[in-house]
């Protein structure tokens, strides 16, 4: 087997740090992973770049990390966005049915219309997923695929940013000799990656809570249908804690992660911590905070995250396809009692959800950091099974038109 053809490397560029991760697919059509490098990102600040020079840097170790782990080169990319600069707009292409029967090429046609759309002209798309479908006016359509009709017109959700801002983010990655296969909107592929196939198909929410954003994707019918983001995240929350217990950020983090929780502890099980104090050279001098104290630092920031993401829900037009179920993702959703204080304020059923598909090591599963750079995967295995199947369909049809033009000859030439 020529595995080179199999294998694949993407890319999670967050704002507190970078994800790689390279991957073999065997003849049983298995996905294993074969190089994984984490590293801390700079220069890179809510999917804008800040500082190029840093930003390419860091890409290019976070690269060459995963090389020397799984032992082969990297020359191509698929990577992640998360950025309150994407935006999303709903687009409706209306196109006529080439022949009786809606195949793959009326969608990919009805695609490509929408894309040239004069809104989209000086910007830059980074997804287009169909919301609904209309066939002659009828609504309600999930799947249109062989069916007859004259009209097709279908509602595309497009995310997009500056074409600025997406030359600068390209050119930091392609700087360091490698190509970009495709760029993919973060909440997207993180959606693939944690939410199981009921979830995906009758309707769920996905809350990722990264270091500088926090975005929500409504997934229906295996389609991604609306999506949102904050510019706010678990780093910010544990800046604020930084600045008002006087310590570093690294400490703050520490007790974030370790010792905080948004559920308020019983005075009994209120343990006390000693924290070493930025505002003092002698290292003997330590501050003591209690668990009490970090829930009342953290705990109305995330409440106030729950509060965004409720309002961002309401005002999408959207809620009435969508249940109550909201999975959280990404770093900072590891936080101590979520779910609860999810359902405690908004009655959400609610958990945390951890890439599914994709191993580590055999049997290590990746946790809620990795949950894009897991999707990214799982995004180019559902294309390819995607294109397989379309590349399927089209020997199908053609074997079909050459059974028939056999026929009519043989007709013609016994009967005519």
């Amino acid at each position: 087997m020529n595995h080179r053809k199999k294998l694949l490397a993407v890319m999670d560029i967050g704002s507190s740090k970078i994800n790689c991760l390279q991957t073999i697919t065997d003849n049983n059509d298995i996905t294993k992973v074969i190089g994984l490098s984490t590293i801390a990102s700079k220069g890179i600040n809510s999917g804008i770049i800040t500082d190029y020079n840093l930003a390419a840097e860091c890409i290019t170790k976070s690269i060459r990390d995963c090389e020397k782990q799984s032992g082969e080169s990297i020359t191509e990319l698929s990577v992640s966005i998360s950025s309150h600069k994407c935006f999303t707009k709903v687009i409706r292409s209306n196109i006529k049915i080439k022949d009786d029967r809606i195949s793959a090429y009326d969608i990919k046609a009805s695609m490509n219309s929408a894309l040239e759309d004069n809104y989209l002209v000086d910007k830059k798309v980074i997804n287009i997923s169909p919301t609904d479908y209309i066939i002659d006016s009828s609504r309600g359509i999930i799947n249109p695929i062989n069916m007859y009709g004259d009209k097709l017109e279908i509602d595309f959700l497009v995310t997009y940013m500056g074409i600025n801002q997406y030359k600068n983010y390209a050119q930091s990655i392609t700087t360091c000799n490698v190509d970009i296969h495709r760029i993919v909107f973060s909440n997207y592929a993180a959606g693939y990656s944690v939410l199981n196939e009921n979830e995906l198909d009758l309707g769920a929410i996905l809350v990722d809570i990264g270091a500088r954003t926090t975005s929500i994707g409504m997934f229906k019918k295996n389609n991604f249908i609306f999506s949102d983001v904050l510019d706010f995240g678990g780093s910010n929350i544990t800046e604020s804690v930084a600045r008002k217990l006087s310590i570093t950020f690294e400490e703050a983090e520490k007790l974030k992660v370790l010792y905080s929780s948004v559920i308020d502890a019983s005075q009994e099980e209120d343990l006390a911590f000693e924290v070493p104090s930025i505002n003092f050279e002698n290292e003997n001098n330590y501050i003591q905070i209690s668990r009490r104290n970090l829930y009342e630092l953290v705990q109305p920031f995330y409440e106030e995250i729950l509060k965004w993401v409720y309002n961002s829900i309401k005002n999408s037009g959207k809620k009435h396809l969508i249940g109550n179920v909201l999975v959280f993702t990404g770093g900072a959703s590891q936080i101590d009692g979520l779910t609860i204080m999810a359902n405690n304020i908004y009655n959400y059923n609610s958990r945390i959800g951890t890439p599914k598909n994709i191993k580590f090591n055999n049997n290590e599963f990746l946790d809620t950091s990795h949950a894009v750079v897991s999707g990214l995967v799982q995004n180019e295995i559902n294309i390819n099974i995607k294109n397989t199947n379309i590349f399927k369909e089209n020997e199908r049809n053609l074997e079909k038109r050459k059974s028939f033009s056999f026929l009519k000859q043989w007709v013609g030439d016994n009967f005519f």
